[in-house]
């Protein structure tokens, strides 16, 4: 039998998910299907029953063309025991929501934290909101705090929040590329300079215990649980 985990993401989301299961889960086959709809055609059309499937989309409630999608995906694999859906709002609040993020992208002593406290302010508030957001009230107010996203939804928030909060470091995350520092072996950043320090410079780390703690320290860690991985 092989294992497969589908995602919708073709750029940031796939590396990021092919990198943590490959040091967790490396039998685990991770592929892309592009989008939302090339993910309910894979399951519609590709499914072997003698294979199990594990599925990551996004399930943001306040974007309605991302419920409906999650819908019909969930409709057409309700009846088959091989398929689990991984319930997690974005892969962007997933690391958002890694409770070492801090403490990862920032030196104790460094200016650069200093200059975006209220983006890390910003971001505890949108972590709380998120994990309590049942009728997006909580959202709509966090929306009426900060100007700036105001007219966004909370995959939009969550993927520029964690853009700013790690811009300019090893870790600078946007919607085509992640941070080589989240999952590669300290410190093997190809574009890092001399004067690069981070809050893992004393304490270097492999890929491997990365994963690992990336799991552990955030949302995954449930989310991987409630399919049985």
């Amino acid at each position: 039998m092989s294992k497969y985990l589908w995602c919708e993401d073709s750029k940031s989301g796939y590396q990021f998910w092919r990198a943590i299961f490959g040091e967790l889960f490396p039998d685990v086959v991770v592929e892309t299907k592009g989008s939302n709809t090339g993910l309910w055609r894979a399951a519609h059309a590709s499914l072997s029953d003698k294979d199990q499937y594990y599925i990551v989309m996004d399930s943001a409630v306040d974007n309605p063309d991302v419920l409906r999608e999650m819908k019909r995906l969930t409709t057409e694999v309700s009846e088959k025991d091989n398929v689990r859906m991984i319930r997690l709002h974005s892969f962007e609040y997933a690391l958002l929501s890694f409770r070492l993020l801090e403490q990862w992208v920032f030196a104790e002593e460094d200016n650069l934290k200093d200059s975006r406290q209220d983006l890390l302010k910003s971001r505890e508030l949108f972590v709380s909101c998120v994990s309590s957001m049942t009728d997006g009230a909580s959202l709509q107010a966090f929306r009426e705090a900060f100007d700036s996203y105001e007219n966004k939804n909370s995959e939009q928030i969550a993927a520029k929040l964690l853009y700013e909060i790690t811009r300019n470091t090893g870790f600078e995350t946007n919607k085509t590329k992640l941070g080589e520092c989240f999952v590669n072996t300290c410190c093997d950043w190809g574009e890092r300079q001399d004067d690069d320090i981070c809050g893992l410079d004393a304490d270097r780390i492999s890929s491997a215990e990365k994963a690992k703690l990336l799991v552990e320290h955030s949302v995954i860690k449930e989310a991987l649980k409630g399919v049985g991985l």
